[in-house]
């Protein structure tokens, strides 16, 4: 059976945390091709595309956007080395709760196709992916690399999808599934329907606030999360 139904999901927050350790490697990479010294800075990452993220860094070191994307594709190859670095670490990120039951009774639907809207650099979002084991999971997607904004990705990645599957996909046949407001908003600007899930940084009010079609707390015990997401529209 072709796939009638599209979930894209988010990755930090949503599937995973790696606590911070992408953050960590992008400071070490500025500092590294820079030659600046550490500097404190509090970066909110959540909902954000990689490419904006390395810019607010940056300004922190007193970068402007122009030198980054000067070095921008020796930027992207040397962070995902250093964040290849810090996942060594057998504790360095951890999936969230249901998502493995979630992700398999998803799996075993055939009519629906499993993909990835993220505002990671698509290397380091199959790194952690991978990391954790969830690449087997989603056979493609948009990532902070196509694009800087998050509304961007969802067009892009529903046309990735339409190509390999050979199926025009419906706004109604999609939904977006995040932890932040972006997410949902992303989601919202394309009429898909979306569902925010409150294991990130922010409340299930502030998902609701965003409008949120359904908010959930996490994804522990979501056969009936299933049903909905697999349900024709």
């Amino acid at each position: 059976m072709s796939a009638s139904r599209l979930l894209l999901f988010d990755i930090d927050g949503t599937l995973l945390t790696c606590r911070g350790r992408g953050m960590r490697a992008m400071h070490r990479v500025v500092e590294a091709l820079w030659g600046f010294g550490p500097v404190e800075i509090r970066v909110q990452p959540q909902g954000k595309t990689d490419p904006m993220l390395f810019e607010e860094v940056g300004a922190a070191y007193g970068l402007t956007p122009a030198a980054i994307e000067v070095r921008r594709a020796e930027l992207g190859r040397v962070y995902l080395e250093r964040l290849a670095e810090e996942l060594q670490d057998p504790t360095a990120c951890e999936i969230k709760p249901g998502i493995l039951e979630l992700l398999d009774a998803l799996a075993r639907r055939t009519h629906v196709a499993l993909g990835i809207v993220s505002g990671n650099l698509e290397g380091a979002a199959w790194l952690k992916l991978e990391t954790c084991g969830l690449e087997r999971f989603f056979a493609a997607g948009a990532f902070g690399s196509d694009g800087r904004q998050r509304a961007d990705l969802v067009r892009l990645a529903m046309q990735r999808f339409a190509r390999r599957t050979g199926r025009e996909f419906q706004a109604r046949d999609v939904w977006v599934i995040g932890d932040t407001p972006d997410d949902v908003s992303a989601g919202r600007a394309h009429g898909t329907r979306t569902l925010g899930v409150a294991t990130g940084s922010f409340s299930r009010a502030d998902l609701e606030r965003a409008g949120a079609e359904v908010v959930r707390d996490d994804f522990r015990h979501s056969a009936d999360v299933v049903d909905m997401l697999c349900a024709e529209a």
